[in-house]
């Protein structure tokens, strides 16, 4: 009965985030997966009482995103959940090695990102959803679409994104 219980709510909490993002491939709008990045804490030095920084690294496992870019500029539609706003949302470009994809910095807010605003991004009302398209071309590379406002999970902090790839035309 317990399990049966536990089930059911969390069927409803998933049910309650109704953020979706999608992108454009070909004619068709795929939907980006969303992800749970996994975080690293590497205790800082402790020299007598002095205890050094410790050093945090949000990653995603893999060396790239499954979902994949149509060109340079990809086309995204947002529906942002209930008590969210499109302009809370950015995209980040990340460092990406052969077995994992890590942020630049480990605070959110001190990465380069550029947010869903009309000055960055061609953006027009679709239904509930909003269509944007950068106006500039992305550089090639792993990027992640997420809401700077989300409440971090667990612990250290992990953050919910919606992971991306651009490749060259």
């Amino acid at each position: 009965m317990k399990k049966i219980m536990c089930l059911l709510a969390l069927l409803c909490v998933l049910s309650l985030r109704a953020q979706r993002v999608e992108i454009t491939v070909g004619e068709v709008w795929a939907e980006i997966p969303v992800q749970q990045t996994q975080s690293e804490l590497k205790p800082g030095w402790k020299i007598v009482d002095y205890q050094m920084k410790s050093r945090l690294t949000h990653y995603l496992s893999g060396g790239h995103a499954s979902q994949l870019s149509d060109g340079l500029r990809p086309s995204f539609r947002v529906l942002p959940g209930e008590k969210e706003v499109l302009v809370d949302y950015v995209l980040i470009r990340l460092k990406d090695s052969k077995y994992y994809r890590k942020f630049p910095k480990a605070k959110l807010t001190d990465n380069a990102y550029i947010r869903l605003e009309p000055n960055d991004f061609d953006i027009r009302a679709d239904g509930d959803a909003f269509v944007c398209q950068p106006r500039q071309p992305l550089q090639q590379g792993e990027y992640v679409l997420l809401n700077l406002q989300q409440q971090p999970v667990g612990d250290l902090g992990d953050l919910l994104v919606y992971p991306f790839s651009v490749m060259g035309e």
